[in-house]
């Protein structure tokens, strides 16, 4: 069972992209360093641990749609 902290929520803005939310993941976000290859797969595995691929899926996620954290912005890969 997720901890309060790492729950996540995501929404859908008007141009359809994937909004998640979710107190953990945002303060992921923040610390990581995107261009550094090490930072990035540790937050892939954090993502993977918060189960927020899994939630996309459940929303119809599909390769090539935005996805949206806190200030963060990604095309979604499968």
């Amino acid at each position: 069972e997720a901890k309060p902290d790492q729950e996540i929520s995501i929404t859908r803005d008007d141009d359809g992209a994937f909004v998640v939310h979710g107190m953990a993941l945002e303060k992921l976000v923040a610390m990581t360093n995107f261009d550094n290859e090490e930072a990035l797969r540790r937050f892939q595995q954090i993502w993977r641990k918060l189960e927020v691929e899994a939630a996309l899926k459940e929303r119809g996620i599909q390769e090539g749609d935005t996805v949206r954290i806190s200030d963060m912005e990604f095309e979604y890969k499968a």
